[in-house]
């Protein structure tokens, strides 16, 4: 059975999750976007890339190692699992999903795309693609976050999820607004994802409560492994590649996540 202070960690991290993906992807469908939210977006998604690159190599990476270790294995599995997890998301997301959608999942600023864009992009499929994609990043991060036997452990995967749901809700809360979607569903759809990582807390501490015996040792190692490659596919792929095409602002962005890095390396030491 897990400890009571891991369990009510992970239901107020779970309602906190919830909480800042309803009111991130609502925004954009009731309020209005301008250039100061644009470059805070830009800002918080840089040093959101930075937690989730820290938490993958740092925390879940080392975790992954010394169980692997512990189970008395000297190949690099942990490496070879994040490669597998890192490979899965990119097949996902840039094989099988229709190539629109990246459009505007990658638009986490909400930044204007030009008139031509917005009418190609108006079809309901590309932000129901863009809708499963980022859910299952969500529910992967909530197991990977329920899944942690500690305190310590589910906090650090915690802040790596709290520092990026938001913009990830707003965008796409913004490939709603900019399809034919009718205003009603489009906030059921944000409700949807919003439960998507709390549904994933929920999943990954029933699996962590019931497997403690070996197979469970094993169920732990391999997913800590394959989410920390899909952490690090996150930070890479689907937030700095995108952040840093635009010539605005690198260095600050720079400093950002590099500042991220850090304080989950700090972090590490305590906790």
């Amino acid at each position: 059975m897990l400890d009571l202070s891991p369990l009510v960690a992970k239901t107020a991290f779970a309602v906190v999750i919830f909480l800042a993906a309803a009111v991130g992807g609502l925004v954009p469908l009731t309020g209005r976007r301008g250039a100061n939210r644009s470059r805070f977006m830009s800002w918080g998604n840089a040093f959101a890339a930075g937690v989730f690159l820290g938490t993958g190599l740092i925390h879940m990476l080392g975790e992954a190692g010394r169980a692997w270790t512990a189970l008395g294995w000297t190949y690099p599995m942990p490496l070879l699992l994040a490669a597998v997890g890192f490979m899965l998301f990119l097949l996902l997301e840039h094989v099988l999903l229709p190539a629109d959608a990246h459009l505007v999942a990658h638009a986490h600023s909400g930044d204007a795309l030009p008139t031509e864009e917005v009418e190609r992009l108006s079809s309901p499929g590309i932000p129901h693609a863009l809708l499963i994609a980022l859910s299952i990043h969500s529910v992967i991060a909530g197991v990977a976050l329920g899944g942690q036997a500690t305190f310590a452990g589910a906090f650090y995967i915690f802040v790596a999820i709290i520092a990026h749901k938001s913009s990830a809700a707003f965008a796409l809360g913004v490939a709603l607004r900019r399809s034919t979607v009718a205003s009603l569903r489009s906030r059921w759809l944000i409700v949807l994802f919003s439960l998507a990582t709390p549904t994933g807390i929920l999943g990954g501490a029933i699996v962590g409560g019931l497997l403690r015996s070996v197979a469970g040792r094993y169920f732990d190692a391999a997913f800590l492994a394959l989410a920390g490659g899909t952490f690090v596919y996150i930070a890479s792929m689907d937030i700095l590649q995108d952040e840093f095409l635009h010539t605005g602002g690198r260095l600050v962005k720079w400093l950002f996540a590099a500042a991220a890095i850090a304080l989950t390396a700090v972090l590490s030491i305590w906790i």
